[in-house]
């Protein structure tokens, strides 16, 4: 089955849960792409482009003050990978939902005594590309 590649500015979606935390992000997230070829004068996005993904956003912890953190990607799914290319590193597809990590930077505290931190362990949660570009698709 067939998807639509993944180009420079499209968007990322990020959602909120990651474990017991609800994240939000603090701006909009837009994909930068490196491949060689575009579409609509975009480039298009590569394999490894997505490791490139460091999104700034706050989250929460019913009971705590809020914290902060960087989501980035920590693997794409299958279906967000076209493995046969030409030439070039794969394609990024829009695919299914990809891995998110959120790795905390400034801990949540809880509001009342002991007033303890959140743990810095990084938590899992998911995302996925919204492609802007509707007639470009690869397998």
């Amino acid at each position: 089955m067939s998807s639509l590649v993944v180009a420079e500015g499209d968007t990322i979606v990020i959602e909120p849960t990651f474990g017991s935390r609800q994240v939000v992000l603090l701006e909009p997230a837009f994909m930068s792409g490196s491949g060689e070829a575009t579409i609509e004068g975009r480039r298009i996005c590569v394999m490894g482009d997505e490791k490139r993904v460091e999104l700034q956003a706050e989250y929460s912890i019913p009971g705590y003050s809020p914290g902060a953190g960087i989501v980035s990607v920590e693997i794409l799914d299958g279906s967000q990978m076209a493995p046969c290319v030409s030439s070039g590193a794969p394609l990024i597809l829009m695919g299914q939902q990809f891995t998110a990590r959120f790795t905390p930077t400034v801990p949540a505290v809880m509001s009342s005594p002991p007033n303890t931190p959140d743990l810095m362990e990084p938590g899992i949660g998911r995302g996925r590309f919204v492609t802007q570009q509707v007639f470009v698709a690869a397998a």
